[in-house]
């Protein structure tokens, strides 16, 4: 499932090829992820352009000039496609969008998860869950003070409280892994039992972790934007691999049916 990191380098190219792009035509060929009419959705993006991509937790927000927003969020399979020549048109495809610059930018997903939205006049209200997102981890918001003070008031383990979308937006199963293992915590230790050392420890590991994955995807990516590569991760995805700094087998457990991966040697 993409999460920040690789929203984040999607939002970064589209903003540097698609802006003032004007959408053509609109070609939907599996409409079960479109979450509005689809004479709606096509009558709203046909000869509109791009003013602006954003991004808010996991979902993008592609803003067009006349008032409505494409709002795409890619769930567990979803992948957004840039295409500079015609190329073989993946049997996944749900929709493409024919661009002025002869390009186009495609949808396309294995498992028909994703979820695509209108959202006209910046009103988001109707999208589950996009009003009650936390935190975002890169913006200024996210302080020592205030990731303490949202410690406070949770006491699950703290894998599950920053992967909380409430409280911070953005991290999910995979990054979490690589947080708690920079951090050096067990990702099942209570969130009430953290020393303070440890909370700035972890504040810390999230805004790095997540930020040196933007760079390092943003170099291996390109214009591939739907392509996921995650082998510079540390834990996750590399249960029984020896861990890089200890070597010791990396312990992968599955408590709600996502994997979870650590080092029950180097996080306590």
């Amino acid at each position: 499932m993409p999460e920040l990191p690789e929203l984040e380098v999607i939002k970064n190219f589209l903003n540097q090829n698609v802006i003032g792009v004007k959408i053509e035509d609109v070609k939907v060929r599996q409409p079960l992820v479109i979450r509005c009419l689809l004479n709606d959705f096509t009558a709203s993006l046909c000869d509109n352009s791009f003013r602006q991509v954003e991004r808010r937790g996991k979902f993008l927000l592609l803003h067009l000039e006349k008032d409505v927003s494409l709002v795409i969020n890619l769930m567990l399979s979803g992948r957004l496609q840039y295409i500079r020549e015609k190329s073989h048109l993946n049997p996944k495809t749900c929709f493409q969008l024919i661009l002025s610059n002869q390009t186009e930018l495609r949808y396309f997903d294995m498992k028909f998860m994703g979820r695509i939205y209108l959202a006209k006049n910046n009103d988001f209200s109707h999208i589950p869950q996009f009003e009650e997102l936390g935190m975002d981890p890169l913006s200024g918001e996210f302080t020592l003070e205030r990731f303490r003070e949202g410690l406070k008031n949770r006491w699950g383990m703290i894998k599950n409280v920053i992967t909380n979308q409430r409280f911070i937006s953005g991290i999910g199963n995979a990054y979490s892994d690589e947080i708690l293992f920079m951090a050096g915590i067990s990702p099942l230790r209570k969130s009430t039992t953290l020393l303070p050392q440890e909370i700035e420890r972890l504040h810390t590991a999230i805004r790095k972790v997540l930020s040196d994955s933007i760079d390092i995807i943003s170099k291996q990516t390109g214009e591939n934007i739907h392509k996921q590569n995650r082998d510079f991760f540390q834990v996750h995805g590399r249960g029984s691999m020896n861990c890089a700094i200890c070597a010791y087998p990396i312990t992968e457990l599955k408590p709600d049916g996502k994997i979870t991966n650590y080092c029950r040697v180097c996080q306590k």
